[in-house]
């Protein structure tokens, strides 16, 4: 079994519960910003049966290509991927979406994050999200982020948390754990080799209410 199996093994059991743990609606609509491979587009799609509406959106054609190869061969009708734009905002109107994924997208800096694309993107997560909607964040990387002014500086979760409900948010304490799958598709690690679903990085997923 390879390390891919490994993973829609977990898109089907625990991502899935994983959604399901965080959002109690019929038919939501979900927004996966950053999302890379679109693992948790996936494990989203299976929580709800696919009977939802899941927005894959990365500013990687590549990535969105793969996914919607994979929904293809997968049957799967309801993920609808699109890019993203350099400035982190949505092109998607006001109280659209039941639920915003940010997983492993608010460190760094570089081409097109200057740092300060959290902010930006805390601001659109209070646009687009309806009332009364989730915002799950998943940060890895807490010592590679910047403050308003662009320095860098050590963060913590409890920080974090201060920082997003300061745009109106509610903290909600739940104990849940997101995996980071940078490695299963990198080039680099895959050559390096050695990584298994068991070694990938866990953290804690932080959920706000609007």
């Amino acid at each position: 079994m390879s390390i891919f199996d490994d993973v829609n093994n977990w898109q089907k059991t625990e991502g899935a519960a994983l959604f399901a743990s965080i959002l109690n609606v019929p038919d939501p609509v979900i927004l996966d910003y950053g999302c890379g491979a679109g693992t948790y587009s996936f494990a989203a799609a299976h929580a709800f049966n696919h009977k939802c509406k899941v927005y894959a959106v990365d500013i990687n054609k590549q990535c969105l290509d793969y996914i919607d190869e994979k929904a293809k061969n997968e049957k799967i009708n309801c993920i609808i991927t699109a890019e993203g734009r350099e400035d982190c905002r949505h092109d998607f109107d006001d109280n659209t979406f039941d639920l915003i994924l940010y997983a492993d997208i608010f460190h760094g800096e570089g081409k097109p994050y200057d740092g300060l694309h959290r902010f930006v993107m805390v601001e659109e997560a209070k646009r687009t999200l309806k009332e009364g909607g989730i915002l799950a964040v998943l940060p890895f990387h807490l010592s590679n982020f910047r403050d308003k002014n662009k320095k860098k500086c050590k963060y913590t979760y409890k920080k974090l948390i201060g920082e997003i409900c300061e745009y109106g948010f509610t903290y909600i304490e739940k104990d849940l754990q997101g995996i980071h799958f940078e490695k299963v598709y990198s080039s680099y690690y895959q050559q390096k080799g050695g990584v298994t679903f068991e070694s990938l990085e866990r953290g804690k997923m932080l959920i706000f209410s609007k």
